[in-house]
């Protein structure tokens, strides 16, 4: 249990360390084109480049995000429940939760694999598109090993913690 936990931890930690690395990349890009517009001499295809980064970046920080209870949630459902009723709710939203990221990363594998079919590739730079798609993919999929990985959690911390 508590090897599965800390790869589910591990992963996710080194998809947003990832993320954000892409994140300072994307800010360095986005102002050293301010600094060459401003001399007359903009960088080419950096609105491609910032929003495929743009999405990158979120991707990979979804998995950690949901490590962390990041995300905001709505207790109206959950308020003055009983505990059996809390559990309950939340193993079932972490499966439909799994269920949706498993079928997102599936229709990205599929989308992915038709760009690289195609050649589908960016209009300015023509950068291929299938990486991206590839790329979220796995970020998603990461995602449902994460959302698996917070039924255990959740149980293996109150039984720890009484």
């Amino acid at each position: 249990m508590k090897r599965f936990l800390r790869i589910a931890a591990r992963i996710s930690t080194w998809m947003d360390n990832v993320g954000g690395v892409i994140l300072v990349l994307m800010m360095l890009l986005t102002v050293i084109d301010v600094i060459m517009r401003l001399c007359g001499r903009p960088i080419i295809g950096t609105y491609e480049l910032v929003a495929v980064a743009g999405a990158m970046v979120i991707a990979f920080a979804v998995p950690q995000t949901t490590y962390e209870n990041g995300h905001i949630g709505v207790d109206i459902l959950v308020e003055g429940r009983s505990k059996l009723v809390k559990d309950v709710l939340f193993v079932v939203t972490k499966l439909f939760g799994i269920a949706l990221f498993l079928a997102l990363s599936w229709f990205l594998y599929k989308r992915g694999n038709h760009l690289l079919k195609e050649g589908d590739v960016s209009h300015t730079l023509q950068i291929p598109a299938y990486p991206g798609a590839y790329a979220m993919a796995f970020c998603f999929f990461i995602e449902s090993f994460v959302l698996l990985a917070e039924i255990p959690k959740r149980f293996y911390r109150e039984a720890k913690h009484g």
